[in-house]
Formats: structure tokens, sequence, C-alpha cells
């Protein structure tokens, strides 16, 4: 494009970038014909413009077939290299089976990508075998091996993980509220596992996040964790210029490039869960702008979950959603009240100080909420405690009531046979008395 036509056509761009899609395509109709070039090139720009943002670009992995070179075949440490699993921005994941005859076995093998191979990428690289090595927990992928193969690459050999994302596991098997939450839980309980072994994921998403045939969680890719406390490195090389992250489950913090800690997570889990339990984000209504996406998710509060499964109610999908619950929007949106909202919405505070101080802490509350306890983010009133015991005992107090509901009507009972058979034995005296007085009456007749 040349000087002069970018010229007449760039304030032309910036004030059709402004518009709302029905808004630009009036602007543009409304354009003068004396011009054909300088318009054509404006569609050209907007089609364009248009295609990137909808094509998902900041958080998509290439497809699988344009990975540029193949290593099918190829010897990484004990397993050899039999198809690719995914791919990241950093790494290519293999699926692999073990190859020097001591045993046999199937791993996962995560290799950097040539093309970032650099000092700080390969640091970066041991980090995350240093991660893994140290976490021990049945609901996180295990480390098996580390090394460097023969070309210099590094590499990990990770668990293989047979399983299908959370969310979709959970759609698949129309999990109602109480199964999304027992999931959930277990995703907690390795996040949790992770910090107090002072790691930070900072990259929990659904695609991270694997359930296998037996409803077990898998939680992966510790690759962006941050370790709190690591005193080999005088850097934080998980947080360079642009720091990598997953926008729909960035924490507002991360957004604005402040600190991240513990509480990082914590959010993340609250996304995960708001759209385990409504089916959509809390903030984000769309997949537009990635710069509004970022000013969204730093200034809009979310709703209340309760309220974002009403709102299903207009919605196309909404029906498709509470189905995939096994429910319907009238009973997910009962389902949802109360505790729920009250632990989702902690969970998401834009402040990392007001959301829960642990992983644990979010865990316990919702097993409470399971056991129809008190959760500890509620006020801690006689009207909730009595509501919460209602529901925790309601067999109990439905068989004691039922007790009660005997004793009054067995009572009500005798007391009407006592009083009916009390009026019989008056009835019968006064017939007594009656047949005594008139018999006294005859003798005096005849004396």
């Amino acid at each position: 494009m040349d000087r002069q036509l970018w010229e007449s056509l760039s304030p032309l761009l910036d004030r059709a970038l402004d518009l709302d899609p029905d808004a630009r395509a009036m602007f543009l109709r409304s354009l003068p014909s004396t011009d054909p070039l300088v318009t054509r090139a404006l569609r050209d720009l907007l089609r364009e413009h248009e295609r990137v943002l909808t094509s998902d670009f900041l958080e998509a992995a290439p497809a699988i077939d344009d990975v540029p070179y193949s290593l099918r075949g190829h010897r990484v440490g004990a397993y050899t290299l039999e198809r690719a699993l995914g791919m990241g921005g950093m790494g290519t994941v293999w699926l692999a089976r073990r190859s020097d005859g001591r045993f046999e076995a199937s791993a996962a093998v995560k290799l950097v990508n040539l093309s970032v191979l650099d000092a700080t990428a390969r640091e970066r690289f041991a980090r995350e075998g240093s991660v893994l090595a140290r976490l021990a927990h049945p609901h996180i992928a295990r480390l098996f091996d580390a090394g460097i193969t023969a070309a210099g690459q590094p590499f990990l050999v990770l668990e293989y993980v047979n399983g299908t994302r959370i969310d979709e596991y959970a759609d698949a098997h129309r999990l109602d509220v109480r199964g999304r939450v027992e999931l959930f839980i277990q995703v907690a309980d390795a996040v949790a596992h992770a910090h107090t072994n002072l790691v930070v994921h900072r990259d929990l998403k659904p695609s991270n996040i694997l359930v296998n045939d037996e409803g077990q969680v898998k939680l992966l890719d510790f690759g962006i964790a941050k370790l709190l406390r690591d005193e080999s490195l005088g850097q934080d090389l998980t947080s360079p210029t642009a720091p990598p992250l997953t926008l729909r489950y960035a924490a507002p913090e991360q957004v604005a490039d402040a600190p991240v800690s513990t509480a990082t997570d914590v959010y993340a889990l609250g996304v995960l869960l708001y759209e385990l339990l409504a089916g959509y984000h809390p903030t984000i209504r769309d997949e537009g702008d990635p710069v509004a996406q970022m000013r969204v998710l730093a200034e809009r509060e979310p709703l209340r979950l309760s309220e974002a499964v009403r709102l299903l109610a207009d919605q196309s999908s909404g029906a498709g959603i509470a189905r995939a619950r096994g429910t319907t929007l009238d009973r997910l949106q009962r389902a949802c009240r109360g505790d729920l909202n009250v632990i989702v919405a902690r969970s998401l505070k834009k402040s990392p100080s007001e959301r829960y101080a642990t992983v644990t802490a979010l865990a316990d509350d919702l097993r409470r909420h399971l056991r129809n306890e008190p959760v500890s983010v509620r006020a801690d009133s006689l009207p909730y405690r009595v509501r919460t015991f209602a529901r925790r005992h309601r067999l109990g107090l439905a068989a004691a009531a039922s007790v009660v509901v005997a004793l009054i009507a067995g009572t009500a009972i005798a007391l009407v046979q006592a009083h009916e058979s009390t009026r019989q034995r008056d009835r019968a005296l006064a017939d007594l008395r009656f047949a005594e007085a008139k018999n006294d009456f005859i003798d005096f007749l005849l004396s």
C-alpha cells in the first residue's frame, strides 16, 4: 500500500473500527463512490480484522496438521514418539511408548519448539520439570523423566492422560449441580497441593483439566507456573514482558500486570466453577477485541450465579444448558441460589485480598455446602443455621414430624373414643334411671 492511499484510508479505518457492526455497515454504504480504491481497501482491511478477531489466535493452538516437521518414530530418552497430541506456544506434546525393553508403558513427551529455543526457554522448560517433580497428587499428571535430546531439545516425559476436558465431560455425562461441584473439588484439591509446594499454576482452564473414564480429574501443564520461592533464580522467568496467560481465565491482576499470588488461581477456579454451573463466562460475553475483553475483565462485576442462570431463559441456548445439567432452568436456578451464589462471588472478587485466602478454604466451603452445613462466607445468623440444620437433617426431621403427626392423630382418636364412650355410658345410665322411674310409677298406680 502506497503512502498516499494509506493517508486517505487511515482516518476512515479509525472511524470504522470505533463503530459497532451495524453502524459500521451503514458507514461503509455512506462512503462516496468517487474513490473506489479506498473503499475497496477499507472493506478488505475490515474483513481481515473480523477474521482475526474470530480466529481465537491468542488462545487456540495451531492444528496438528500444521506441524512443519514430524518426529514420528524418533527416540527421546527411553521413549519412541508415535503421534502428536497437541501444540502450544512453547512446545509440542507427543504420545510415546517406552522402547528400552524394561517394561511397556505409554507417556506424553513434551518438546520445546526449536523456533523458541533460547536460553530463557531452556530455563523455563527446566523449571517446569522442577515444578512437576515436587508435585505428587492423584489429580496432577505425574512427571516420569526429563532430559535433552541428541539434537539439543529439552524434553519432559509426563503421565499420559486419556481423558476429556472437564466442561465437555460434565456435559456429556449430564452431571447435575452436585456432580459438577464434586468434580470441581478434585481440581481445587490438586491446586491446593500445588500451593502448599509454593507453586501457582496461573493457567487454569478446561483444556488443562482432563477427566478420565473413571471420573478422576488430572491437572496438566505447569509450563507457566510461578514458583513462589526459588533461591536458584533471581528472576521470574515466567513473567516476560508479555506474560503468558489465557485471557478468559486470567485474573484482573494478571491483566494489570500486578503481582501474582495464590489468589490468582482462586479467581481462575471461580471462573471455571461459574462456567461449569451457568454455562458461560461471568464477565466476557463475546469473543471480540482482546483489549475490550481486558477492560471488561478488569472493570465489570459478574452477575450473581443464580441471576445468570435466570437470564438463560431469554437465550436460545438456555434449555440446552439446563438439559446438559440433567434439569430444568427453574431447578437449576434454585440449585445455584444461596451458598453457591456467595461462594462463587467471593472467588471472583476483583481485589485478591477479598477472595478466599486459600483454595483449601474454597474447597472446604463447597464440601460444607454439599453436606448442608453453614459455609464460612455466609452471615452467621440463627435463621441461616436453622435452614441448614433443617436441610442437613431433613430425613430425621421428616421422620420426627411423622411421629408427631401420628401421636397427635392417636391422641385425637383416643379423645374422640373416650368422649363417645362417656356419651354412651351417660345415655345408658339415663335409660336405666328412666326405666326405674317408669317401674316405680307403674307400681304406684297398681297399689
